[in-house]
């Protein structure tokens, strides 16, 4: 289902005119893109830091392009209207704001959309400071949509982290890795992954000397900290993909800092890519708060049932209320935990013992 306040922006599109761009993060996914492709006489561009929101706009036959949201290619004060349903990250959020400072036209319009609980009212208060506006959200139901005039940029700029901007952070296995805002848990050590990564030795025991596996694939590879670490293990054949264009952008960097012999793609859980791997690793997004995404966690296991090698081994790492184990019977016959800690457990699943 779209998200509604989604649905209040596109719902804009049909009185606009003009060069509009539209700026799509994760709370796009199920967006109607045919109707937001067709709907009024606006020419629209969108940017989108999910790929396959960014393959779904293009199969509509908008103008797309799968980025960090980095608008440096487009042109200064360009832009009649500019749409943007607040992101679940400040940073994220400041960041598009301060961008539409910039690429609006003088009177150019900045629509935001979110719930209350998203904060659209407290960013709509610091936009109004930076465009000189006075603009008051407009409630539709339990959502809110505010239409922003730029009258000026004088205003003062939003603290947005220097959100393009890579930077050093900790790892308990003193790798330096970077990473930056608009990564999950960017500026930390997930401590399901330090679980895995304690983990790896002997999940890499367990396919015997004879069979140790020469391929892996990290899948939702984040900032990549599961495949550096992997590489440490002497790994030398590691695919790394996520649908995070601030991921791929971080993963990138370091695995050339640490040389890691590795490729890193764009892909909706491991969509794009065709042959098989010796072993997997994935802690998955599989939640938010106590709520499960079944469907995220079908899509991941029914790739991984795809991309695993026959002989080959996955190993999932969730939060110990996911009840993966059951889930999982249904795409692999062997499935057993392997370790756990407080709040999370690994899982293994094959094709054989």
């Amino acid at each position: 289902m779209s998200d509604p306040s989604v649905a209040l922006l596109a719902q804009q599109l049909h009185d606009l005119e003009g060069s509009c761009l539209i700026i799509a993060d994760e709370n796009w996914d199920d967006a109607p893109w045919m109707t937001i492709a067709q709907s009024g006489n606006a020419k629209r561009i969108l940017r989108s830091n999910r790929y396959e929101i960014a393959q779904a706009a293009t199969q509509a036959g908008l103008s797309t392009q799968f980025s960090d949201f980095d608008f440096n290619d487009l042109e200064t004060a360009s832009f009649d209207s500019i749409l943007f349903r607040v992101s679940k990250e400040r940073a994220v959020s400041h960041h598009v704001i301060n961008q539409a400072s910039v690429l609006l036209k003088r009177d150019g319009t900045l629509m935001l959309s979110g719930e209350k609980t998203d904060g659209v009212k407290t960013y709509t208060s610091h936009a109004n400071k930076l465009f000189g506006d006075n603009c008051q959200p407009r409630k539709s139901g339990n959502y809110y949509l505010s239409r922003l005039t730029k009258y000026s940029d004088d205003g003062k700029r939003l603290d947005d982290k220097n959100y393009l901007a890579l930077r050093t952070i900790g790892s308990p296995e003193h790798l330096p890795l970077q990473s930056k805002p608009g990564i999950f848990g960017w500026n930390k050590i997930d401590q399901g992954s330090a679980l895995l990564i304690h983990q790896l030795p002997q999940f890499i025991q367990s396919f015997g000397e004879a069979n140790r596996p020469q391929s892996l694939l990290d899948l939702g590879c984040g900032y990549g900290f599961l495949s550096c670490a992997a590489a440490q293990q002497g790994l030398t054949k590691i695919t790394a993909t996520d649908n995070n264009a601030a991921a791929l952008k971080a993963c990138k960097v370091n695995f050339d800092a640490l040389e890691v012999d590795g490729t890193v793609l764009a892909g909706d859980a491991g969509c794009q890519i065709e042959e098989r791997f010796d072993a997997i690793i994935c802690n998955p997004p599989f939640h938010q708060g106590f709520n499960i995404d079944s469907e995220l966690t079908a899509k991941f296991l029914n790739a991984s049932k795809r991309l695993l090698a026959p002989r080959g081994r996955a190993l999932f790492v969730v939060n110990n209320f996911i009840p993966l184990e059951k889930k999982a019977q249904d795409y692999f016959p062997r499935v057993r935990e392997v370790a756990r800690s407080n709040s999370f457990k690994l899982i293994m699943v094959s094709f054989k013992d």
